[in-house]
């Protein structure tokens, strides 16, 4: 049941318009019963309406072989339906329209002022993703863009796989979409957009204001299987925009915080090393040193605190003391070395043998604290090159 076929004076007639195309009438074609012929086999055609009314062309004798012949009801409403879409969007309807190789026959070819060609094919029998995935790659090798459509009662596994749309039926009323056409926040991520005509969405798409896209998942849309919705579907491109923006930020702050981790692991490393050589090499255990921390914040006060061993300050321990919001470096505890920061800064040691290492360290005069846990005593002393006074 064609709804296209040649007529010897008016050229293509198409039942879908008021005029046929050709500014011809519907009963001027079916009374005069014309000479038709079928543009896909060259057979003799005639016009006729289906029980619903619906005008279109047939075959005088069966013609098994063209690709027009058998065509249901259905899926004239269908053609019908996506050509009404196409129309109301501006652009021209040619339905049935064939490659003059033969590669493709399209449902409607939609064709814009410009020349932009997009195929509305409305798949109604079954078919495998290859062959979904075959048939649009030979529509893209004429450039020619296609959409798919589907009105079951569950989308086909196919339909993530290419551009399409999972439609209601006819006879539900007007076709709507059932998804996937989505919108994103980065408060709420991708959801579907409810309550869309077909109408509306074949002029969203002929008019590039949705594209398809592929996500994660939609939220409110449902896939085969009853899962959320995951593979192609179709949103806006400042919707897409918005949502590659996201990404990029959230991948940059993911990685900012993988790093920042990888250093405060490095970081932990280093200090766990550091304290282990500063154990290793003062051979203080753990009770003489918090008998010499208390000392010493008895003296110099209990805001202060010790730091990490670091090489800044000779494997020592700073002490710091705040300052407001700041630290300073007060004093620093058991140096393995000394630095130019000895020229004003105070040590700490546990013993006098530790005071006579400092003095064999000296190149300047500095002061130096001799807190003794033994003995609960805090004494300041000056060393200089080779002696203590």
């Amino acid at each position: 049941m064609p709804f296209t076929a040649q007529h010897a004076e008016h050229g293509r007639l198409n039942a879908t318009h008021p005029d046929l195309g050709c500014g011809v009438s519907w009963e001027a074609i079916h009374r005069a019963r014309a000479p038709l012929h079928c543009p896909a086999c060259e057979g003799q055609m005639v016009a006729r309406r289906s029980v619903l009314g619906l005008p279109h062309f047939a075959h005088r004798r069966r013609t098994p072989d063209c690709p027009l012949a058998g065509e249901s009801v259905e899926h004239l409403l269908w053609k019908s339906d996506l050509a009404t879409a196409a129309r109301a969007a501006g652009w021209d309807a040619v339905l049935e329209a064939a490659a003059p190789h033969g590669g493709w026959r399209a449902d409607v070819l939609a064709v814009s002022p410009g020349g932009r060609r997009l195929a509305l094919e409305a798949q109604l029998s079954p078919i495998t993703e290859d062959d979904v995935l075959e048939r649009t790659e030979r529509y893209a090798a004429d450039e020619v863009e296609v959409c798919w459509f589907d009105d079951r009662e569950r989308p086909r596994p196919w339909m993530t796989a290419v551009p399409s749309l999972h439609v209601t039926k006819a006879a539900e009323g007007r076709r709507s979409v059932r998804g996937v056409i989505a919108r994103y926040t980065t408060e709420d991520a991708w959801s579907a957009v409810a309550d869309i005509s077909l109408d509306d969405a074949v002029g969203w798409i002929l008019e590039g204001r949705v594209a398809p896209h592929e996500e994660r998942y939609v939220q409110g849309a449902v896939a085969p299987g009853g899962d959320v919705y995951r593979g192609r579907f179709w949103t806006a491109p400042r919707y897409a925009a918005a949502a590659e923006d996201e990404a990029t930020r959230r991948h940059a702050e993911q990685h900012a915080d993988e790093v920042r981790w990888e250093q405060e692991e490095s970081a932990r490393k280093a200090r766990a090393g550091a304290y282990k050589q500063f154990w290793a090499r003062t051979g203080i255990g753990s009770a003489w040193w918090q008998t010499l921390e208390t000392i010493v914040q008895g003296a110099l006060g209990d805001d202060t605190f010790f730091g990490a061993p670091t090489a800044a300050y000779g494997d020592g321990r700073p002490l710091y003391a705040k300052e407001g919001a700041r630290l300073r470096v007060v004093a620093v505890a058991l140096p393995a070395r000394l630095g130019v920061w000895a020229e004003t800064t105070p040590i700490v040691v546990d013993d006098v043998p530790a005071l006579n290492r400092m003095a064999e360290l000296a190149f300047c005069d500095t002061k130096v604290f001799v807190a003794a846990p033994d003995a609960g005593s805090f004494e300041c002393w000056w060393v200089r090159p080779g002696g203590v006074y």
